[in-house]
C-alpha cells in the first residue's frame, strides 16, 4: 500500500499530482499498489490536479484509491470527483484512516 500524507492548507496544484504518480513509479519499480492518500484539513486539489489524478496516465500505479477528508467542503469536492467526474480505478471516500484502510485491504 501507498500512503500519501498531504498537509492542511495546501495548494494542490497539477504538478504535485504529476510529482506523486513519478514517486510511486519510482519506489514502486512501476508496479501498481493500493493507494491511501490523506488530506489535511482545507487541503482541495485543483480542478486539474483532480482530472490528472483520476485519468488513465495519473491512476497507472494505482489498484484502488481509498481518500480520507477532514471537513465537509473536501468532501463535497472529493464526492463531485468520484459521482461525476468518475476515476479510472475503483475510489472511495472516507473520513477515517482506519475504514479506509480496512476498505483497502478488503478488496
Amino acid at each position: 500500500m501507498v500512503e500519501t500524507r498531504i498537509e492542511k492548507d495546501r495548494e494542490f496544484e497539477l504538478k504535485d499530482a504529476q510529482q506523486m504518480v513519478d514517486t510511486v513509479q519510482t519506489i514502486g519499480n512501476s508496479r501498481k499498489f493500493l493507494h491511501l492518500t490523506i488530506f489535511g484539513e482545507r487541503t482541495v486539489p485543483s480542478k486539474e490536479a483532480r482530472q490528472f489524478s483520476i485519468s488513465k496516465s495519473g491512476s497507472q500505479f494505482k489498484l484502488a484509491e481509498a481518500i480520507v477528508v477532514q471537513s465537509l467542503s473536501q468532501k463535497m469536492v472529493f464526492n463531485f470527483m468520484i459521482n461525476v467526474e468518475r476515476p479510472s480505478v475503483r475510489t472511495k471516500l472516507f473520513t477515517s484512516i482506519d475504514e479506509a484502510k480496512k476498505w483497502l485491504y478488503s478488496l
